[in-house]
């Protein structure tokens, strides 16, 4: 009969409830934040709802080269398409969703739908109706349309998009006047990282006091760095709002000391100087953390005994106690580029048309526009350069020495 030591059953018995404890967690990791993003991503390439609302179109432009405007056939199909849909009542829905592949196509299959009913199924009496439906760019979007999945919500999130529907790779620059979506990109991540600056800059002599604190000082000061923490975001905000508006306190002040005119308030909310402000204000106590708990372990003899072997004061800071306290300002950071490159209600309600950022716009694609293709690849860009952000910054944090 063989016998397991007692060591050996008590790491096996730890291990089996350690696993349990973490069955809840694991569930609701996987039901709330894989099975979500699974679902983004099945979104932005996901159109089979336009190409089963134009199967019979779909069918005809099988054989199309994409060379020149389809014969009577195509346009036959496609106005079959058109009667059904206009009597299942989907027909606005089908417009706004061709809108997005070219520009007018709402209009153009109102317009059309309005006298669907007595035209002729040929190329000439749609023609009549608009000459739109001769142009090229009509059939190429209506083609790449019938797609069932499609690249094109990436495209379009990075302003490019399919030039020959028919061809296997083709790509193409937006026009300058529709190009949107990568300056709304660089915008936020221009954001972040001055957010990431500013919280460091601030949060590390905070840090600095923190750890060489002592007594009510220190209870004081952590219970400020906190106090953010046991706020309502939304009260937090708020309170921005009343010291930025152009009747609000900081201005007031500056209309008091005769340093502006009453008639010409500057205008610091709404726009892009206050949601780097209040995102920074929001944000700060996860710079000072990190740092304090990294500060909190060096050893104050290191950089005494730097003075004391000759260095001043700013080259033994530099050389001794920096590299030390580096692994916290780089979590610190990590956390604030990862957390304010996905905020939204900040922008929204203090930042103005200037200062939103891409989650204002996935907001806007998910709840306005209802253009869940778009916001779904929105949302798995910005996961991935989360990603990729994270793993850069873990890459060139500073490694722990092994002792031997």
């Amino acid at each position: 009969m063989t016998h397991f030591p007692a060591s050996s059953w008590r790491i096996r018995r730890t291990s089996v409830v350690g696993l349990m404890l973490m069955a809840p967690l694991a569930l609701l990791i996987v039901l709330f934040l894989i099975v979500p993003l699974f679902r983004f991503v099945i979104l932005s390439v996901d159109n089979r709802e336009i190409a089963q609302s134009l199967s019979e179109t779909a069918a005809a432009l099988e054989t199309w080269q994409g060379a020149e405007v389809p014969g009577d056939a195509v346009f036959a199909a496609f106005g079959r398409d058109l009667i059904r849909e206009t009597e299942k009542g989907s027909i606005a829905k089908l417009g706004a969703r061709l809108n997005f592949f070219q520009g007018g196509m709402n209009s153009l299959i109102r317009k059309t739908t309005a006298s669907a009913a007595g035209l002729e199924p040929t190329r000439a009496a749609f023609e009549q109706v608009d000459k739109r439906w001769v142009d090229l760019k009509t059939w190429r979007a209506i083609s790449l349309a019938t797609k069932p999945v499609i690249p094109e919500y990436y495209f379009n999130a990075l302003d490019l998009r399919t030039g020959d529907p028919t061809a296997v790779i083709s790509v193409e620059v937006k026009p300058e006047g529709q190009q949107v979506y990568l300056r709304l990109w660089m915008r936020t991540i221009m954001v972040a990282l001055l957010v990431v600056c500013v919280c460091t800059a601030i949060g590390y002599p905070i840090a600095y006091y923190l750890a060489n604190a002592r007594g009510v000082a220190f209870a004081i000061a952590l219970g400020m760095v906190l106090l953010p923490f046991w706020t309502p975001l939304l009260a937090r905000i708020a309170s921005w709002i009343v010291l930025l508006e152009s009747g609000g306190i900081i201005n007031g002040v500056l209309v008091a000391l005769g340093l502006v005119d009453d008639a010409n308030r500057p205008q610091i909310l709404h726009n892009l100087f206050a949601t780097v402000v209040v995102m920074s204000y929001v944000l700060l106590p996860y710079a000072v953390l990190p740092t304090y708990a990294v500060m909190n372990r060096v050893q104050p003899s290191l950089f005494k005994a730097a003075l004391t072997l000759g260095a001043t004061p700013l080259r033994a800071f530099l050389t001794v106690y920096l590299p030390q306290t580096l692994p916290g300002v780089l979590a610190g950071g990590i956390l604030i580029f990862v957390l304010s490159f996905g905020f939204y209600l900040t922008p929204e309600l203090v930042g103005g048309p200037s200062g939103s950022l891409i989650g204002n716009l996935i907001a806007y694609n998910f709840s306005k526009s209802l253009n869940w293709g778009l916001a779904g690849a929105l949302a798995t860009m910005l996961l991935l350069v989360i990603a990729a952000a994270a793993l850069v910054l873990r890459a060139v944090s500073p490694k722990a020495e092994q002792k031997n």
